[in-house]
């Protein structure tokens, strides 16, 4: 899985590098064509869809993958799976999230700028996590969040997003239930 997931941001990384190594070439052959008092404008990238991870779910063990596409204006649709063994308690899970961003502000259309999200995971566990006393929890765990949150875009082809995170949400851990606050970053590559 780690192969995989190593390959997988190589194959990103490259095709970013190769992406704007072109577009720098054909920037310098447009311009010697292009009259030099005509000014230039910085064109506007609108990009529909992401693929994104979780880094805070790597470092604990879990590998996650998801996708963010827009299906409105301003609003987009999250989808996310991962599997792993958390480095906390040793339990092993899938884990699978679904949810809508709604984006604020003139950067709503590029999935961009603020955004409130209302999102749902859900885990399976193929060896529950103990108690502080070692007992046994549930195969079950969710939480249920309401989140308010930023993502700024970067890179020369503002191709690579950052998205950071916080709210509020319904969790369910080791058969108990309590609302606490919740928080999230992502990494994303926009397609």
């Amino acid at each position: 899985m780690k192969k995989l997931y190593s390959l997988f941001f190589s194959i990103c990384l490259i095709s970013l590098s190769a992406q704007s190594i072109m577009e720098s070439g054909i920037d310098s052959d447009s311009k010697s064509t292009q009259e030099v008092s005509a000014p230039q404008e910085k064109e506007i990238i609108s990009a529909n869809s992401e693929i994104q991870t979780r880094p805070i779910s790597l470092l604990q063990g879990v590998y996650t993958l998801g996708l963010e596409t827009k299906i409105a204006s301003s609003t987009s649709f999250l989808f996310d799976i991962g599997a792993g063994k958390s480095l906390f308690d040793n339990s092993e899970l899938f884990t699978g999230m679904v949810g809508l961003r709604y984006y604020l502000g003139p950067y709503g259309d590029r999935i961009s700028g603020s955004f409130l999200s209302f999102r749902h995971r859900s885990r399976w566990y193929t060896v529950p996590p103990s108690n502080i006393l070692g007992e046994e929890g549930d195969d079950y765990g969710a939480n249920t969040n309401f989140m308010f949150g930023w993502k700024g875009v970067f890179g020369p082809t503002e191709k690579l997003s950052v998205t950071f995170e916080g709210g509020v949400g319904r969790q369910t851990w080791l058969g108990s239930t309590a609302l606490l606050p919740t928080w999230a970053i992502t990494l994303g590559f926009r397609f």
